[in-house]
Parts: C-alpha cells; structure tokens; sequence
C-alpha cells in the first residue's frame, strides 16, 4: 500500500515539523552517547533536567537505552496541551529555576497573558532574581511549556524512529519558527538587542542543513499574532514592532543563507510564508469574510505592504514570497483571499509570487469544490503569474465522520476509511493533474496519524459534546501521509515516494 500522498506533478515535496518534533528527530538520530550528551548540553529545553554527575554517567550507557531515556524526559518538560494555563505557567516557572514561593506569588495574579502582567511579571523577576534576570528572560522564551500535535503520547518515539526513516520522502520542510509570537521576545524592551530570537529558527535551519533539506520558512505574519500577541496595543505600536520585526527576520534570512549551503551548493532557504491567514475563518455580522488586521487594529493592506517594504527590496536570492491560506475550497472565502492577494500585489508589484493553498480538508470536501478552486488557481496562473502551492496538506475524518467510527460496533470501520481515504486521494489528485495547475510544490502537514492536530481538535470537541468520555476512544482520525495506526503498523515497511508519484518497491 502507497503512502497517502498526491500523485501530482511537482519536484518540491515537504513536511511540516515543529520544533520540538525536530528536537525529537535529533535524539533519535544521534550516533553515539557524546552526541546526545551535545544535543542536551545545546537544547534550552532539557536546561537543569540533568545533572552534570548524570551527564558524565551517560558516556558509557547503551546508546538506545539512552536516546529513549532522554526522548521521555524531553516529553516530560511538558504539560498536555489542555492543561489550564495555572498549570503551563507553573510548568514554565519550574523550568527557570524560580524558586516555589516566587512561582506562587506570580501564579496569584496571573490570569491571563496581557501587557500589564508581563510588565509585572518583568519587574518582579529583575527585584528577586537581578543577577540573572535576563537569562532568566531567554529561558522564558526558550521554552515551551504545554505539548502540541500529541507530543506527550506513549510509544512516540517508536512512531518518530519510522518518521526519521522515512525524511527522504521529504526534499523540504516547513518550519514555524519564523512567526512573530517565536521570534519576538517580550520580556525584552524594542530598544533591546535579545528583543527578537531567532533561537527556534537557528536549530531548526541547523537540523534541515545536517539533513540536505530546503526550508520553508513560516510566517512573518501570522493569525496567531493578530490574536494573541499584538492584544491591547494600539495600531502604532503593533506597525512600529512588525517593521523591526520584519527587517530583522529578512536579515537574518539573508545571512543564514548566505553563509549556509546544500550539497547542490543551493541555500537552505528557498521559500518565505511572507503572510498567513489574513482572512478571517468566518464572517462578519454583515455576512462577509474580512481582514483580521484591520477589523481588530485598523491595519490595512497598504499599511501591510509598507511594513514588508523592507522584505521586497532585500528578498533573498532565490526565494519565493508566499501568501498562505486555508479553506480556499470555499468559494466565497476563496473570492476574498483572491481580492487580498491582488490588492497586495496592486499596492506593492510583485511582493507575492506564490499563493500557497493550505488544503486541510476532510472526506466532506467535494470534488467540485476542489474542481472551482483549482479553475480559479489555473487562472491566477495563467493570467497574473502566480504561482500555486498546496502547502498544508492532510485529509482526515471530520468530527461526525470520526463519531461513526466509535465503539466496539462502529457504523464504519478503520478499514473501510482506509479504502475511502485511497479513492479520494486517488480521485483529487486526478482533479489537479486534469486541471493543468503546474504546481510549484506540495507539503503535508500531518505526517502519522497519531501526530496529527486534526486529532487533537476532533477529540477535544467530542470531548466537550459528551460523544466520548476519554480520548482513548478515538485512537486516529486518519489524516496521516504515514498510515501509524495500530491497525495498520504492518502497511508503512516497504514503501518509498517518487518526487512526480509514489510506488511500492
């Protein structure tokens, strides 16, 4: 059985890791115990978790006994990504080295992430901590607290020993490192020099440099920053920090590829999400989509096309300016994402040369949606020079097709989606390819089925509904590229993808 990928026409295939999920890989591929020991010695998330007594101890373990030692731990810096955000700030203190009668004075006044209490939060460390504060700060920064994508869950490292055997598949990854809330540091002042780290970014560039693989970098402009980091500061604010934002990540672009090659003698980056997700997910009280940036800041696209000026006159040689967007399978979504996509391009001529389709879609998708939408792409093609890539790929089982696969008599079974899953993907990729949509690439998102956010997602509103009682119950929803569920472990050992299709040895 092949790998549930496209069958499509495009050189360009890539895999979204995190970073942590990178940071798993690394253990696995260590080669000896002083390789491990390295990674732990560079890795801000394993900061304290072992004693240099442990470390000097670890040069003559069983090397795999070792990696599967030091893998568990790192899971164990984490809490579940559902976990109250008491107990992920809690978690994240511990890891500082705040002593427990600080965790419980800064733990009393938190209740949510503002400016005010990191204004707090910064004062109170610098009075109790003043000569390590600003270790302290990059600690904050460098750490992440709560799990993403399953990454606490048993037996992962077996699932990633597979993964790790199966990164030929890939001749790029996409990393999200890029995005203002992983590069901006806010416990530093704008005037400060560790104001923007590029900490997670280094690491992940290092990892696809060891491994020959090109980088998509991900997001200067993210939906996440809209809603979350930039709340409560005003429209000059928000400008002021994006433009310096803005230069530094081109810069440091430019110097990473510059002073990093592949074998090929290519840069290791090659393309840049410039904007995600501009578009609101849903409408408005008029009964439109609209851009999040000027509905909550006032921050319009000619206000976003200045604050990228700097990105369009220093681009990088080589590399492609994506506009990345999800649930253009929506026809009306689709005409708005269209219209923004020009207005960028009208107000700043050529900023944007790719439009990336995210395509998380579920078996409800239509063909004839994906029909209209790739009528539309073939015309932006054709007409404006753009580009077309699917750069988020994955097609699971949507919450009520997941609930007809529960119990011990389920109203249809694992083997029956499998088989479902390889006829739809079978007929979209005839859909593409009979589109003639040269596509300039194609990544996927979910790599396993057991490493998966739509699984994440699926379980937590099941959860909420009453359907289940425990995530236990819904074991995969099938959106995979690697088909890991037990039921299916003896499906993935002899199988390899071609870079213009996929073949079974």
């Amino acid at each position: 059985m092949d790998l549930y990928g496209l069958n499509v026409n495009t050189s360009n295939i890539g895999g979204y890791f995190s970073s942590e999920q990178l940071d798993m890989l690394s253990i696995i591929q260590c080669q000896t115990c002083e390789e491990i020991i390295s990674f732990i010695y560079q890795c801000k998330q394993l900061n304290g978790v072992f004693s240099k007594e442990d470390l000097q101890n670890f040069i003559n373990q069983d090397l795999e006994k070792l990696k599967r030692k030091v893998f568990k731990e790192y899971q164990d810096t984490l809490v579940p990504h559902n976990s109250n955000k008491q107990d992920i700030l809690d978690n994240t203190l511990y890891h500082l080295g705040i002593k427990q009668e600080d965790i419980e004075v800064i733990k009393k006044i938190y209740i949510d992430k503002n400016i005010e209490i990191i204004t707090y939060i910064k004062e109170y460390i610098k009075n109790r901590y003043p000569n390590n504060y600003e270790e302290i700060f990059k600690q904050a920064h460098r750490f992440v607290s709560a799990e993403r994508d399953q990454n606490k869950m048993p037996n992962l490292y077996d699932e990633f020993v597979l993964l790790n055997e199966k990164l030929s598949t890939f001749n790029s990854l996409l990393v999200g490192s890029g995005k203002p809330e992983v590069v901006i540091n806010e416990f530093f002042d704008e005037d400060n020099q560790e104001r923007f780290d590029f900490y997670f970014a280094k690491k992940d560039l290092d990892f696809a440099l060891k491994n020959n693989k090109h980088i998509r970098f991900h997001s200067l402009l993210t939906k996440g920053a809209a809603e979350s980091l930039f709340i409560g500061r005003s429209k000059e604010e928000i400008l002021k920090t994006l433009t310096s934002y803005v230069k530094s990540t081109i810069d440091f672009i430019n110097e990473y590829n510059e002073t990093h090659k592949l074998v090929d003698g290519t840069p290791v980056i090659n393309a840049v999400d410039l904007f995600n997700e501009i578009v609101s997910f849903d409408k408005n009280s008029q009964g439109q989509y609209e851009n999040i940036w000027e509905s909550r800041y006032g921050i319009t696209i000619n206000d976003l096309c200045n604050i990228f000026e700097y990105a369009k006159t220093h681009k990088p040689e080589g590399v492609s300016y994506l506009y990345n967007e999800p649930f253009l399978e929506d026809s009306e979504r689709r005409k708005k994402v269209v219209e923004v996509l020009q207005a960028i391009n009208s107000t700043s001529n050529g900023l944007i040369d790719t439009l990336g389709s995210q395509m998380h879609i579920t078996f409800r998708t239509s063909d004839e949606q994906i029909q209209e939408c790739f009528k539309d792409f073939k015309f932006l093609q054709d007409k404006l020079n753009i580009k077309i890539q699917i750069t988020e790929f994955d097609l699971s089982l949507s919450e009520s097709e997941t609930s007809k696969t529960i119990g011990d008599n389920p109203e249809i079974s694992y083997e029956e989606v499998y088989t479902m899953k390889r006829d739809r993907i079978n007929s979209i990729s005839s859909i593409i390819n009979n589109s003639e949509v040269k596509l300039n690439g194609i990544s996927y998102w979910s790599l396993t089925d057991n490493v998966d956010c739509n699984l994440e997602r699926v379980r937590t509103k099941l959860l909420s509904k009453g359907t289940i009682s425990d995530i236990s119950q819904v074991p995969t929803v099938c959106g995979g590229l690697i088909p890991t569920s037990s039921q299916y472990t003896n499906l993935y050992n002899n199988i390899d993808i071609q870079t213009e299709g996929y073949k079974k040895h």
